[in-house]
C-alpha cells in the first residue's frame, strides 16, 4: 500500500464497520431473520405460478450464493413455520421442489415491496447521479475482494 492510501485505507475500513455494525440480522416485523426473509423472497421471484413447479434446494442455494445445508436449515425451519411447503416434481420424484405457501408468499410480497420503498428512498436521497455512480463502485468492489478471496485460496 502506497503511504499516501494510508488514511484513506483507515477511513474505507472505518465506513464498511459503520455498514457491518448495522442491525441487518435482527428479527424482521415478522420475526423471521432477515436471511430466511430472502429465501422467501428468492422463492417467490424464481416459482412460476403458471407452471406450478417449485425450486429445488440445490437452485436456491446457488441463486442467492450459500450452500446447500445453510438454505435447508432455513427452508426446514420456515417449513415448521407454514411458510414453505416441499413436494415431490411432478414428472421427477426423486426431485424435492419447494414453494411458498399463502402465508409466506404474503410475506415474500411484502418485503419485496418494502426492500423496493427501502432502495427507492435511498436513490431519492442520493439522487441519481450519486446511485448509479454508487452501483458501479460496489461492482468494483465486489470484483476486487472476489478476486482477493480467489487468490488466497
Amino acid at each position: 500500500m502506497k503511504p499516501d492510501n494510508a488514511d484513506t485505507a483507515h477511513v474505507l475500513m472505518g465506513q464498511f464497520s459503520q455498514l457491518a455494525k448495522l442491525d441487518w440480522h435482527k428479527l424482521t416485523k415478522w420475526q423471521l431473520k432477515a436471511s430466511e426473509v430472502r429465501v422467501l423472497v428468492a422463492i417467490k421471484e424464481d416459482v412460476d405460478p403458471e407452471d406450478g413447479n417449485g425450486i429445488t434446494v440445490t437452485a436456491l442455494s446457488k441463486r442467492l450464493k450459500v450452500t446447500s445445508p445453510t438454505v435447508t436449515q432455513m427452508i426446514n425451519n420456515l417449513i415448521r413455520l407454514g411458510y414453505v411447503s416441499r413436494s415431490a416434481h411432478p414428472s421427477d420424484r426423486r426431485i424435492t421442489e419447494l414453494s411458498l405457501t399463502a402465508k409466506g408468499d404474503e410475506i415474500a410480497r411484502e418485503a419485496s415491496e418494502a426492500f423496493t420503498r427501502m432502495f427507492q428512498g435511498f436513490i431519492d436521497f442520493l439522487g441519481k447521479e450519486q446511485s448509479e455512480q454508487l452501483i458501479r463502485l460496489l461492482g468494483q468492489t465486489f470484483v476486487y475482494f472476489q478476486r482477493l478471496s480467489e487468490e488466497e485460496r
